[in-house]
């Protein structure tokens, strides 16, 4: 069966541009960190249906339309895939590595049309600079910590395919015979093949991945304060049950700090509470320069922290408390000019044949914050320091 090149190219054109369409309109449905990959990508899509109508009117329009312009036109539209790849993937930019390809593109392009005209030559220029585009696409997938998911595997798959064909295709003799590009023979059905399925199969492939980078970041954001961004209440306390179980299970120490920010209430009453907010983030930030990679650091409540240390006894975990309240103390912080200064009362707690399960742990760890409030503020008390037990007031012993 004769496969008609030009016939071929205008379905393309016209596919590649509802698929574009369709993903420019989903695209606001994304949330922004996505945005911007999902974007490069519909600029390369919509690209694509220019070069090739170009193409298709080969042999009506002047050849710096058809050829010089059309191939122009198809190397940028790959460069945006590829760069939507990165982007998604938060790789390094390689812009001035794909403008150097576009750029090798357009003056080789005009000196085998113009100065030595040669059909087979800019086949093998233009299937060299886009199948290394494609590669650079296939190393933005792999390259990165965690392993690639399956539509990840999909779009990287479509690249390879993409490379192999292309290659072929530069160094094939079969096609160094032919008159027009538009000519049929069977390596320009499969190169037109794969031009027609590319863009759908990788576009597919590429909203999954979108799909599951935004149902992973949904699961994350529902484990974390939506404020600090640490841990929330909930998720410290499935991480705790852990951390006490394999501490009990190796016999190895565990200690709890519970921190709360002394006179937050006047902050908000003062400044108001978005000005609370910044305090609350100062504060996340500030105490994670004092905390190890193995510790859990969760919001539970107002302006209520817990800490969770493994391998820590009473006697280090009290220290690195120490460390955060001083460096709370010496930080300097400040609402529309007005210094305000930063300070937390501290319990420290540890995992004993008094103290055995989390429950305990934080009931007299929070007692411990509380005695350090009595005490003054700004100030850190270990359960083992209380003389006796104090119960918790029945409010907030913080207020004003």
């Amino acid at each position: 069966m004769n496969f008609h090149i030009p016939t071929a190219m205008q379905l393309t054109a016209t596919m590649t541009l509802v698929m574009g369409l369709a993903l420019a309109f989903a695209m606001t449905g994304y949330p922004r960190t996505l945005q911007h990959p999902i974007r490069l990508w519909v600029r390369g899509l919509l690209l694509l249906p220019f070069s090739f109508v170009l193409f298709a009117l080969r042999e009506q329009i002047p050849d710096w339309l058809s050829i010089v312009l059309g191939n122009t036109i198809l190397v940028v539209a790959f460069a945006h895939i590829v760069q939507a790849l990165r982007a998604f993937n938060r790789r390094s930019d390689t812009s001035i590595a794909l403008v150097a390809l576009v750029g090798v593109t357009i003056v080789g392009e005009i000196l085998l049309t113009y100065v030595w005209p040669t059909l087979s030559g800019r086949i093998g220029l233009l299937s060299v600079v886009i199948s290394t585009m494609l590669a650079i696409g296939v190393h933005a997938i792999y390259r990165k910590p965690e392993a690639a998911t399956r539509p990840e595997h999909m779009v990287a798959t479509m690249l390879l395919i993409g490379v192999a064909i292309l290659i072929v295709r530069a160094i094939v003799t079969p096609d160094t015979h032919i008159a027009v590009l538009t000519m049929s023979t069977p390596m320009q059905g499969v190169v037109f093949t794969y031009a027609s399925l590319m863009p759908v199969i990788a576009t597919s492939g590429f909203l999954l991945m979108c799909g599951e980078r935004l149902n992973k970041d949904l699961a994350r954001l529902a484990t974390l304060d939506p404020l600090t961004g640490i841990f929330n209440r909930r998720t410290m306390a499935e991480l705790a049950q852990k951390a006490v179980a394999a501490s009990k299970r190796h016999g190895r120490a565990l200690s709890l700090l519970v921190l709360d920010i002394d006179n937050f209430k006047r902050i908000n009453d003062q400044f108001g509470h978005e000005s609370g907010d910044l305090a609350l983030c100062r504060v996340v930030e500030l105490v994670r320069t004092e905390l190890r990679e193995s510790d859990l650091f969760a919001r539970i409540g107002g302006e209520e922290f817990a800490v969770i240390l493994p391998d820590a006894d009473e006697t280090s975990a009290t220290a690195m408390a120490e460390r955060v309240r001083l460096r709370l103390c010496n930080a300097g912080f400040a609402i529309s000019g007005w210094p305000i200064e930063l300070q937390v009362s501290i319990g420290v707690g540890t995992l004993g044949p008094k103290i055995s399960d989390l429950e305990t742990l934080f009931r007299h760890t929070d007692r411990a914050m509380y005695a350090a409030k009595r005490a003054g503020r700004n100030r850190v008390v270990s359960v083992s320091q209380l003389a006796r037990q104090v119960p918790a007031p029945a409010g907030d012993d913080d207020a004003p």
